[in-house]
């Protein structure tokens, strides 16, 4: 397959072909050493306002379970959902650890994303992330002294773990290694060999 891009205004063909699972596992590791620090920076802010100075109005604020999730959603799911959304959405369509790996997020048939694509993408594909966030977050007593959860926290849990099997399932069953999150956007994760110019 021959992926067209622009680069520098120049008009180049890559050589392309599905990602293999190995890689696409090891860019999302790369990713997630970014996503880690960002994540141990969050855990210090929240610390410094438990027990800090304004710790009494921080309290306050996540005292409701669903106000707690809102933060939680706020400062760590949507930062990373659009952390994928705006890079794999760029010209580029990639992530820096997709990028480090050679790999492409694009439209079947090669085009750009884009970011509208890229934004379903990003969301599905964090959706069992901040499902779990929710349910842990409503469980009484969680996470010091954990009680008996709720029927719903319980069965959105067993969600969590459905949706996880399922996206880990098609990416290692399915010849194009489209996930469903690629089926719901439209998209490919395409392993990108050496840029040559494009004669037509």
């Amino acid at each position: 397959m021959i992926v067209k891009t622009r680069s520098s205004d120049l008009l180049m063909a890559v050589p392309a072909e599905t990602a293999t699972v190995g890689k696409r596992i090891a860019a999302f590791a790369l990713d997630y050493l970014l996503i880690a620090a960002y994540l141990l920076v969050l855990s210090a802010a929240g610390s410094w306002l438990t027990f800090g100075p304004l710790g009494g109005k921080w309290q306050a604020l996540t005292s409701s379970p669903w106000r707690l999730d809102l933060v939680a959603f706020a400062t760590a799911v949507l930062p990373v959902i659009l952390y994928f959304t705006l890079l794999e959405g760029s010209a580029h369509g990639a992530t820096w650890g997709k990028r480090r790996l050679r790999l492409r997020v694009a439209r079947i048939g090669g085009s750009r994303l884009g970011r509208g694509r890229a934004l379903v993408r990003s969301v599905f594909k964090f959706l069992p992330w901040q499902l779990a966030h929710t349910c842990l977050i409503h469980i009484p007593g969680w996470p010091i002294d954990p009680q008996e959860p709720p029927l719903w926290v319980v069965l959105g849990l067993i969600l969590v773990w459905a949706l996880i099997a399922v996206y880990v399932l098609t990416l290692l069953v399915r010849r194009d290694r489209r996930t469903p999150y690629d089926t719901i956007a439209g998209s490919q994760v395409m392993a990108i060999g050496q840029t040559t110019p494009s004669n037509g």
